[in-house]
């Protein structure tokens, strides 16, 4: 597989300048959606104040505790160290997570998706991830470890809740690579289900950066873009939020693929 994916074009389109995809400025909608167009993700360091920052670390928590868990009955993911639980936002409740309820629907994320999908052709944050990883002894070669970009495609909104660098699983990223992944995973999705694509890169023949920040640094990527978390050392842990907004075209493929397997794509 590794000959089939990895090709001098395709090493040749990724940027690893971490500058040249990072922002001090908060930008417009349009200049963001571009960013994201050109080279798959755009960095906003520290971008969220630190008192919400403190507000939806409390709501983790929170959303984390088991009675709250088995009261929602959102989906959750355990695997050695790994905690993912997937809310759905038009189910969460606003009095008991304002904070994360406030952030997924900003209009500013609303404007920035009508800029990069179209007016009306997407559902904002209709998922919103809430992560927290502990050490990952020995290294973990699993998804979402792997370096890969995801089969459903989503453009993410993705949020450190604490300080982030490669002790404590920092996303590794292939800025650039979204433009090639993009047509590999929809010729695929012409002659077979979203399961079946083949979406994980070898490493380290692909090269990728660790996207590290404080906490409250922001991110806004297309998951055709290569990507992966981070090993975690021990002692440390990773504590993320990221909404994930889908355009109607991949949900309608999502819906259709449902019809014929019981298999869920990442």
């Amino acid at each position: 597989m590794a000959g089939s994916l990895v090709s001098d074009l395709y090493l040749s389109s990724i940027n690893t300048n971490l500058a040249s995809i990072t922002s001090s400025v908060q930008l417009s909608p349009k200049e963001t959606a571009e960013a994201v167009k050109t080279n798959g993700i755009v960095i906003f360091p520290a971008a969220i104040d630190p008192d919400t920052v403190s507000d939806l670390n409390t709501e983790f928590d929170r959303m984390l505790d088991p009675e709250v868990r088995a009261a929602t009955g959102f989906q959750v993911d355990e695997d050695d160290g790994l905690t993912n639980i997937r809310v759905i936002r038009e189910r969460l409740n606003p009095a008991a997570c304002p904070a994360t309820a406030a952030l997924y629907a900003n209009p500013w994320m609303d404007e920035v998706s009508a800029a990069y999908y179209g007016v009306g052709a997407y559902q904002l944050n209709d998922e919103i991830f809430i992560s927290d990883i502990t050490e990952t002894p020995g290294g973990k070669l699993n998804l979402p470890f792997a370096l890969h970009f995801d089969k459903r495609q989503v453009l993410k909104f993705f949020v450190y809740l604490t300080d982030t660098d490669e002790r404590n699983g920092a996303m590794r990223a292939s800025p650039g690579s979204q433009i090639i992944n993009r047509q590999r995973r929809l010729e695929a999705m012409e002659h077979g289900t979203l399961n079946e694509i083949p979406n994980v890169l070898p490493e380290p023949d692909v090269p990728s950066v660790p996207i590290t920040g404080l906490a409250g640094t922001i991110f806004v990527f297309d998951t055709d873009m290569c990507h992966g978390a981070g090993q975690v050392e021990a002692g440390r842990s990773r504590r993320t939020m990221r909404g994930h907004t889908h355009s109607r075209q991949m949900l309608d493929a999502m819906a259709q693929d449902a019809a014929t397997t019981n298999n869920q794509p990442v």
